[in-house]
């Protein structure tokens, strides 16, 4: 069945509402994203034995991760043996797939490219933050679905347990 050309969806109270959402992005999920990209970006502080450590951004931690031998940041830390391979795969392929996914949304928001004397990624994952507001809600809630994903693989891929980050904020 369709309204006006909208595809419509019985929702549980038995109404007809149009399928296709024409709200704002909501403040809750932009600030759940900002928070995300937050960690991916910014050190990680942390309370140990009475003492705040800072531990550095998921971004920073992945990268350092991708040889065997750099210490993983977060509860699990592991030591290579000596037959570890030169690179861990998957946490390059985790490390691309970020990569390749911020920028995709910098190319299709058009942003612009961050001054070169600054991490690219990372200022490009600020830009997104500040961008984000102004974009249709499907779009919106599109660019905050990748960077939680992005997120949640940054977190596993260097140790941490994505709950155990989340108490963090």
């Amino acid at each position: 069945m369709s309204l006006g050309g909208l595809p419509v969806s019985p929702p549980s109270s038995g109404r007809w509402h149009p399928a296709v959402s024409t709200r704002a992005p909501s403040h809750d999920r932009l600030a759940t994203m900002a928070d995300d990209i937050r960690q991916l970006v910014d050190p990680i502080h942390v309370a140990i034995r009475g003492r705040i450590e800072t531990l550095p951004c998921l971004l920073d931690a992945l990268n350092e991760a991708l040889t065997p031998g750099s210490a993983l940041t977060g509860p699990e830390r592991r030591h290579p043996s000596d037959s570890a391979p030169p690179l861990r795969l998957d946490v390059l392929d985790a490390s691309s797939t970020i990569q390749v996914g911020i920028a995709g949304w910098r190319t299709q928001l058009h942003l612009p490219s961050p001054p070169r004397d600054t991490d690219w990624y990372q200022a490009t994952l600020h830009a997104l933050v500040g961008a984000a507001p102004a974009l249709a809600p499907s779009i919106a809630d599109q660019l905050a679905d990748d960077v939680r994903s992005w997120w949640r693989l940054a977190a596993v891929h260097t140790g941490w347990h994505p709950d155990d980050l989340l108490r963090l904020r």
